[in-house]
């Protein structure tokens, strides 16, 4: 017993070290109130034809110059270096990150160049279902250069300094971030002036399969011995997908149509010029830009064999899932009244949340040595892929004894590892324990947090009855809509909140 107990401390060390499932980062955007195109989610076929992690990513950038005492907007790259891999082999230490910035404007004979490097130290943090990741950045080099109208601004790079600490919270299928910055940056003009500009805000942001959001409050002070200008920035970054019905033409042909998805960016950036300057007008005072970057499509395979599930209720919800692959049961017209298995649920999960199974996938070399968690799931269980990873993202708990996978999951345990994936259980903490459903007593104690997050933020919702029924057991196709439900409010409802 004692051997078991030890070797299950070493398991869940080793995993909570090795097997992250994704590192939301931030940094697309840069840390100067600028906006970049950023980086697309993962197509669906890049989990057949992989993609090879870059280092380095350049992008296009856009950012507004206030230094001259007017707005200028800049456009070029931003190119963005981390050598990070170290994030996934230690606990804490150091890498470098580097940023290279290249703009101009024509009209104003205009130029920006800059390069930042930072040596950012981390420690991993372990929490309960959730990691996190605390960093602190200190700046190793520094070069700034603008040119405005035959005027240069040169970085005073001695006197000059930039804060920078942030942290990571890893949650089983959503990563969220929140980073300060503060510097303060002298620069000496050509024509034998002094400035500093005071920068002082945040960069919060989250990555998921569906969407991702970096958005920034940044106020920005600039001043010289004779005047002085203050600025509100509000960076932003958004990518998702959207998912849409292609219907074929001619006929005939052998299908109906297939579904699109289509990945979209765009990035804002809105100011406010909150000083006194009469000598600007309305639209400099107070204005915005964009940069949009061209979508790209993605076709899925088509959902067949679903021909009985016409005309119910939730027969788009099951298509879709089938659609994006995250449903792979052979369909048959019993799954309209069948329940859904606790290990099919988990798996379905890490299918839509990307969530990491390849450290478990099990091989002739392997089997013998693969870590065993639940006694019913063993390596030779096709189950055990999701099973494990689920288990090493923090999704589920280890018992030691059995995960129960054949038997059918209530609508509470769906409800609380629906809400446990996306890691927003504080939402639900109440001084009250009582939900607004009819049938709370009938909700388990263990369950009340996360039914009452899923209340909260719109996505767990009572039937004509106000009932949600926390007892009875989930159907297959319950459950596709209500992963597809979760898929709808990851694509769309969460990115609402940054962008406000």
């Amino acid at each position: 017993m004692k051997k078991t107990l030890v070797k299950m401390i070493v398991m869940m060390f080793t995993f909570g070290l090795l097997s992250i499932y994704a590192y939301a980062d931030a940094g697309d955007m840069g840390y100067f109130g600028g906006i970049s195109e950023g980086t697309n989610l993962p197509k669906t076929i890049e989990k057949y034809v992989p993609v090879k992690e870059q280092k380095t990513k350049t992008m296009q950038y856009k950012e507004i110059v206030f230094i001259s005492g007017e707005p200028v907007t800049f456009q070029g790259t931003i190119k963005v270096t981390k050598n990070d891999d170290i994030l996934k082999t230690q606990q804490n230490g150091t890498y470098t990150e580097k940023y290279d910035i290249k703009a101009s404007n024509v009209d104003k004979n205009a130029t920006l160049d800059r390069s930042i490097q930072f040596k950012t130290s981390f420690d991993h943090k372990d929490r309960e279902y959730r990691k996190q990741i605390v960093t602190d950045s200190e700046v190793i080099d520094w070069k700034d250069k603008i040119e405005i109208d035959g005027v240069t601004y040169n970085l005073d790079e001695d006197i000059s300094t930039f804060s920078f600490s942030g942290v990571k919270d890893i949650t089983p299928g959503v990563s969220y971030y929140s980073n300060t910055i503060s510097y303060n940056a002298h620069y000496i003009t050509s024509d034998n002036r002094n400035l500093q500009i005071v920068t002082n805000g945040s960069i919060v942001g989250y990555d998921q399969p569906w969407s991702k959001v970096e958005t920034g409050q940044i106020t920005m002070d600039i001043q010289d011995k004779d005047s002085q200008m203050q600025i509100l920035l509000y960076p932003s970054l958004e990518a998702k997908k959207t998912m849409y019905y292609d219907k074929t033409s001619p006929f005939p042909i052998s299908f109906d149509g297939t579904y699109n998805q289509r990945l979209e960016r765009e990035a804002s950036l809105k100011y406010r010029v909150t000083t006194n300057h009469p000598n600007l007008s309305n639209s400099q005072l107070n204005n915005s830009i964009l940069l949009t970057t061209a979508n790209q499509i993605e076709k899925l395979p088509i959902p067949a064999g679903l021909d009985f599930m016409l005309g119910h209720d939730a027969e788009e919800d099951i298509k879709k899932l089938y659609s994006m692959e995250i449903f792979t049961e052979i369909p048959h017209r019993n799954m309209m009244v069948e329940a859904m298995p606790r290990g099919e649920f988990i798996k379905s999960l890490c299918i839509a949340m990307n969530i990491d199974t390849s450290d478990y996938i099990v091989t002739n070399r392997n089997k013998d040595n693969m870590k065993v968690v639940f006694g019913d799931v063993l390596p030779d269980n096709p189950l055990y892929p999701y099973i494990m990873a689920a288990y090493d993202a923090k999704l589920i708990k280890g018992t030691g004894k059995t995960f129960n996978i054949s038997k059918p999951i209530l609508r509470q345990e769906a409800f609380v590892i629906y809400i446990r994936v996306i890691g927003l259980q504080s939402i639900g903490v109440s001084e009250s324990p009582a939900t607004h459903f009819t049938d709370d007593k009938e909700i388990a104690s263990w369950a009340r947090k996360e039914i009452q997050a899923g209340y909260k933020l719109g996505i767990i919702k009572a039937d004509k009855q106000g009932k949600i029924s926390p007892t009875k057991w989930l159907s297959k196709v319950e459950a596709a809509a209500t992963i597809n439900h979760l898929i709808d409010y990851l694509r769309e409802e969460i990115s609402t909140y940054y962008r406000q």
